[in-house]
């Protein structure tokens, strides 16, 4: 065999080991019981503990009850001021934006705006000698009043309808583009109407309706304010820039942003509200949902100073982590690790057999099935070295090294195989044992992990290699 000649030149009792962090995590949930019970015994003290405190503190003085209302109904003013602000922000916003979107004023470009003015001058009957130092008084006031009643003629009792359908647009839209400017001058009987657009047909075609609607209405005009004239003075198509417009439209958006930064600030204000904290003992609802907090705590809390002391327990006795570690060491041959099963002759829990199947990594097979195998690996490594008697040695429980030797003969033997197994106890404390090990023609190794110490194993391999015993391989519980 290739391990005969061995000379131990590894040193594994002082050799630094690596050590795999999820390994040793699942090496601990083999203790999963424990872990179990301490977090419950935790829980219940922390809870109890926290339900008894509450309990006997439950009654509520009158200042801290009259408080605990003082502050609920600050808090309850303060979100429905701050809901009814956010709400009022909102419509305003949203009314402001749709406008600002939808009108065609606020659409235009204060910078290349298309304007149709026409000015027009309205006279009464004696307005002629209106610059005379005799001129009635009475003449130049009804002059006026006819511009004036031209002027709100035109801004609220014309008709924009056919052109706000033809360009498909509200008709409140079509007004905002007309305005009127009234002289200063002339007894206030001259004004300036202008139609605005993006297009200068657009704003041809008010104009026109606007003229149209004055001549059609005269009749109706003259039996209210009296007899008048209205004349055209001029009427001009041009593109100007209207700075009016661009403040306008300039004011609008900082309304808009401000609006906006309201809201955020009162929606803030809204989530940072903190809502006052029901009295201590105030209910036995509280009490047991405290409880039940603290019950959680301790929980979590138990279970992991459970894991944190086997992992500690498992590092410092130098348990095996892995399957591998010993077999690179001394360069040994893995015959199988085994599947999880029934152990120490107990029924196992599933969470065991999950939990014993993901630290070994064993094979998915059944029990029985796993026992056939490794008798065949023995088998071919050992008939060709005229191998018929092997040793089982293991740092493991006798007992346990005892049933698994005796179960391998029977199915060595249902198999008729050449090989026959012996138990035996522990290399490294029991002298007979030595000594029948110069009668065995080879060993293997039988090991559990998480449980076998990786000193007392590596001592016991370096024991029969010594010897001068070939090792055919190591089996894994």
């Amino acid at each position: 065999m290739g391990n005969q000649n061995y000379v131990n030149q590894n040193q594994p009792g002082s050799k630094m080991r690596e050590v795999s962090l999820p390994r040793l995590l699942l090496l601990t949930f083999r203790r999963w019981r424990s872990m179990l019970l301490v977090g419950l015994i935790l829980a219940m003290l922390l809870a109890g503990m926290k339900v008894i405190r509450e309990y006997r503190n439950r009654g509520v003085s009158n200042v801290a009850q009259e408080e605990y209302l003082a502050a609920m109904e600050i808090y309850n003013s303060s979100v429905e001021a701050y809901s009814t602000s956010i709400e009022k922000f909102q419509t305003k916003i949203d009314s402001k934006q749709k406008y600002f979107n939808e009108s065609l004023l606020m659409q235009l470009d204060p910078h290349n705006e298309c304007v149709s003015s026409v000015t027009f001058v309205a006279r009464t009957p004696g307005l002629e000698n209106a610059d005379k130092a005799d001129a009635s008084s009475a003449s130049a006031v009804n002059a006026s009043n006819a511009a004036h009643a031209c002027t709100d003629f035109i801004l609220n009792g014309i008709s924009y309808d056919k052109i706000a359908k033809k360009y498909d647009v509200p008709e409140q839209s079509i007004r905002e583009l007309v305005t009127v400017v009234a002289d200063q001058y002339h007894f206030s009987s001259v004004f300036k109407v202008q139609a605005r657009s993006m297009d200068m047909k657009m704003s041809s075609e008010i104009m026109d309706v606007i003229q149209k609607a004055l001549e059609d209405n005269r009749d109706h005009l003259v039996k209210t304010i009296g007899e008048y004239e209205l004349n055209v003075v001029s009427r001009s198509e041009e593109v100007v820039v209207d700075t009016v417009l661009l403040q306008q439209q300039t004011e609008l958006q900082n309304s808009i942003a401000t609006l906006q930064k309201n809201l955020q600030t009162s929606q803030t204000a809204l989530k940072e509200l903190i809502k006052p904290s029901v009295a201590a003992g105030a209910s036995m609802k509280t009490i047991i949902k405290h409880g039940i907090k603290y019950g959680i705590v301790g929980m979590a809390g138990g279970i992991f100073l459970m894991i944190l002391l086997y992992a500690i327990h498992i590092l410092m006795t130098g348990k095996i982590l892995t399957d591998d570690e010993i077999n690179i060491a001394y360069g040994l041959r893995n015959l199988i690790t085994m599947p999880a099963g029934n152990r120490r002759g107990k029924s196992r829990f599933p969470l065991d057999r999950l939990v014993d199947k993901l630290v070994n990594d064993a094979p998915d097979m059944s029990v029985s099935a796993a026992y056939d195998v490794l008798a065949a690996r023995v088998e071919n490594y050992a008939v060709p070295a005229n191998v018929s008697s092997v040793i089982v040695a293991g740092t493991i429980e006798p007992t346990r090294l005892s049933s698994f030797t005796n179960t391998l003969n029977k199915h060595a033997k249902k198999d008729n195989s050449p090989v026959s197994y012996e138990a035996s106890s522990n290399l490294t404390e029991d002298a007979s044992a030595i000594r029948r090990l110069r009668q065995a023609d080879a060993c293997i190794v039988v090991e559990e992990i998480g449980a076998s110490s990786f000193r007392d194993v590596s001592e016991e391999v370096e024991m029969i290699l010594s010897s001068g015993k070939p090792i055919l391989g190591t089996v894994y519980l």
